[in-house]
């Protein structure tokens, strides 16, 4: 019986190996762990923190570059509409704050009939529901069309998903790393050994 016989016989074998040192870790458990769990680990932190770092950062950045906060309004004639509801409320152009003035005018002007609200919105309410708004001798059928709300999260999240990415990519490249260190390993235990 030759060495490499009696080493199988007692069950412990040599792992495979190649140039760079073994093909996979020296125990069966470490080779069940490394291989699967950690790699799969890791896909699940970076699948969990890439939302979480997109949502926190878009958390932080949204009102500092105007993405939320200024409704949206749209002015449209009521002669273009096929008569004026008799529900509506008829709002007085005197009872708007000056900045929805100004939105009124830039959406009058719109070729898309709509502007942004830049600053108070007094008459929230009543331009929720929509109301009809005499305007330099035109009557105008005046809504919010979008309330361009922020988004309230917590702004940890970015913080929370970067980590989570970060320890993800370190967990899926562990076993190959783990590999090489094993192999280095081996190499100098026979180097030593010789």
């Amino acid at each position: 019986m030759s060495a490499d016989d009696e080493r199988a016989a007692d069950g412990t074998e040599t792992p495979a190996t190649d140039e760079t040192g073994p093909l996979e870790p020296t125990a069966a458990a470490e080779s069940l762990v490394l291989t699967y769990a950690v790699p799969f680990l890791g896909v699940v932190l970076i699948a969990v923190g890439l939302p979480l770092a997109i949502v926190g950062g878009y958390v932080v950045v949204q009102d500092g570059i105007g993405l939320c906060g200024e409704p949206t309004i749209s002015a449209t004639s009521v002669d273009e509409r096929e008569g004026s509801p008799s529900t509506v409320e008829e709002l007085p152009a005197a009872a708007l704050s000056t900045a929805e003035q100004r939105a009124l005018e830039e959406a009058i002007d719109s070729p898309l009939r709509e502007a942004k609200v830049d600053g108070e919105v007094r008459n929230r309410a009543a331009l929720l529901e929509g109301a009809i708004v005499e305007y330099e001798g035109q009557r105008y059928y005046v809504r919010i069309t979008s309330q361009n709300s922020c988004l309230e999260v917590a702004p940890l999240l970015f913080p929370i998903g970067a980590i989570a990415i970060l320890i993800g990519i370190v967990s899926v490249l562990t076993p190959p790393i783990y590999r090489k260190m094993a192999g280095f390993e081996e190499r100098v235990g026979r180097d030593r050994s010789d």
